[in-house]
């Protein structure tokens, strides 16, 4: 199936989230952080420090925050970074930046602007920290690639409270848990947010190291175990994939994202009944859209039409505008021979996406074919 040579990829704001996570080394000086990278087997000179401050980032930080304690002095450093005429911020989805590098740019993407809160927290000697947010899970489709996103925030225990500040400037989705993590971690999630950045630029040689590093500093990162297998795959080591896919199944036995990927490489090496047992094992109440549709192609393949149906309903559920559902819908509806069916789909996916060359090219398919 031509669905299962894509790869999924794993970023924060995109990000899967992962096993449990340790709440030390936290709070880090920067030379603290030096030292633990190196004892994790990382060279620090090749990595930056994601939450590294410099001076002019403390200053911002006391003329923003003011005085109080510290739930208040956070508040308004949140709104001075959210107030376009003390900090104008441009915000987008593609590339992740560290505190400093967002500060000076004034841009970034949500994991860049949380992590320049907690940076600018941190330099007031508040002990605030990044955590993963897990939720309803979505994704997008670049090319043959799959991006899963979730979410991330910055949290604060602080009074017997926990208080949160949320970076996010798309649609909120009800958190279902909030993970917070350590430095190495935090670390650890910038870098694999890089390595998915050159993935989708096309230097998987680049992603490549990234995604050494960060399950160097963090073992236990399923995501990146499964994002430094599609980055070997795609410089064609198929055993060192299959070997980073495995070790993020001892992390993550059902993870969708992870056993999607290894059916990917199972089916091009012609392994087909691992690739469908691998399908099989995948906890769809963790898949985001997108490999719900993928799932659903292989129902449809095999000519089991409801249970595609049943997936692809399930991706638009999790996603109502999400034109591949749609059109998923319409093809399964014309392989059953069901024209009108398929026809009223179309339509529904042209008004979604009118530009869409898929939509448009499966519309004229069906003009073409008589009513039965």
């Amino acid at each position: 199936m031509r669905a299962l040579a894509r790869g999924f990829l794993a970023a924060a704001c995109l990000i899967a989230l992962c096993c449990q996570t340790a709440r030390t080394p936290i709070f880090l000086s920067h030379e603290q952080w030096v030292e633990e990278v190196r004892k994790r087997g990382v060279d620090p000179s090749r990595i930056p420090n994601p939450l590294q401050v410099t001076d002019s980032m403390r200053q911002a930080a006391n003329l923003w925050a003011g005085p109080g304690d510290p739930p208040v002095r956070l508040e308004r450093l949140q709104r001075a970074l959210f107030d376009p005429d003390q900090f104008p911020f441009t915000y987008f989805t593609r590339g992740t930046l560290t505190a400093a590098e967002a500060f000076f740019r004034r841009e970034g993407n949500c994991l860049s602007f949380t992590n320049l809160f907690v940076a600018l927290g941190r330099s007031l000697g508040i002990p605030v920290t990044t955590a993963l947010v897990q939720r309803i899970i979505g994704s997008e489709r670049e090319g043959d690639l799959i991006v899963v996103n979730t979410h991330v925030v910055a949290v604060l225990e602080y009074g017997g409270g926990f208080y949160t500040y949320d970076f996010d400037r798309s649609r909120q989705v009800k958190p279902v848990r909030i993970k917070p993590l350590d430095d190495m971690w935090i670390t650890a999630l910038y870098l694999n947010n890089r390595g998915a950045d050159e993935l989708r630029a096309g230097h998987p040689e680049v992603a490549l190291r990234f995604f050494q590093d960060a399950v160097a500093l963090a073992p236990t990162f399923a995501p990146a175990w499964a994002n430094l297998g599609v980055a070997y795959r795609r410089v064609g080591d198929t055993p060192q994939a299959l070997s980073a896919y495995r070790r993020a199944l001892e992390l993550e036995p059902s993870n969708p994202t992870v056993l999607s990927n290894l059916a990917s490489l199972f089916r091009s090496l012609g392994r087909e009944q691992e690739a469908q047992q691998a399908l099989r094992a995948a906890n769809l109440a963790q898949a985001s859209p997108h490999q719900l549709l993928v799932r659903g192609d292989v129902e449809l393949a095999a000519g089991r039409f409801a249970e595609a149906k049943k997936l692809y309903r399930r991706a638009l559920r999790l996603n109502p505008q999400l034109v591949d559902a749609v059109l998923a819908l319409a093809r399964a509806e014309l392989a059953e021979g069901h024209l009108e069916k398929a026809k009223r789909l179309v339509n529904k996916a042209s008004k979604l996406s009118p530009q869409d060359p898929r939509v448009q090219a499966l519309k004229e398919e069906l003009a073409g074919r008589p009513n039965r």
